[in-house]
């Protein structure tokens, strides 16, 4: 636990090139013109999360001096960072197959999960797949091992230029 103030001081103190374009985002914060600012200084951001960023280096002081506190808490907590992940949360880690569709038709099909809005999706003969489809592209792979693969291929259409379709 941290106040807003305790964050936005560690942001400063140990991310100090991103300290200004998080503030000019936060400045636009409840305006029009918060939609266009989000979406050209949040990229310009670095990629790295929280934990490691602040958490880490700022806890590395002592409980007392970082203003970071660790309080107990008895609740669930699933770290949603994969696919395999997010499908073994919205199916208790059972074998289901969850697609969030038009309707889907299984045979012979387990452990799969679809995102695909509107379709109506068929499945024969395939398990542990993720299949993930949006207006302009088609994401599918192998659940599970392979299910955090989806940063190789963010960084592949980097490299291509096809950041449109991050």
């Amino acid at each position: 636990m941290w106040s807003a103030r305790t964050l936005a001081g560690a942001i400063r103190e140990h991310c100090a090139g991103m300290a200004p374009l998080l503030e000019k985002i936060a400045a636009a914060w409840g305006t029009a013109d918060f939609g266009r600012v989000f979406a050209e200084v949040y990229p310009e951001c670095e990629n790295i999360s929280v934990d490691y960023a602040v958490l880490e280096p700022r806890s590395a002081k002592g409980e007392g001096r970082s203003e970071i506190y660790c309080v107990p808490g008895d609740f669930g907590w699933n770290d949603l960072g994969s696919w395999a992940a997010l499908h073994e949360h919205l199916t208790d880690g059972g074998m289901e197959t969850v697609v969030e569709g038009a309707g889907s038709v299984e045979i012979d099909a387990a452990r799969n999960y679809v995102y695909a809005p509107g379709k109506m999706v068929a499945l024969v003969g395939v398990n542990d797949l993720v299949v993930v489809e949006t207006e302009d592209a088609l994401f599918d792979l192998r659940r599970g091992t392979r299910s955090q693969d989806v940063g190789k291929v963010v960084a592949e259409l980097k490299g291509r230029g096809g950041e449109n379709l991050i």
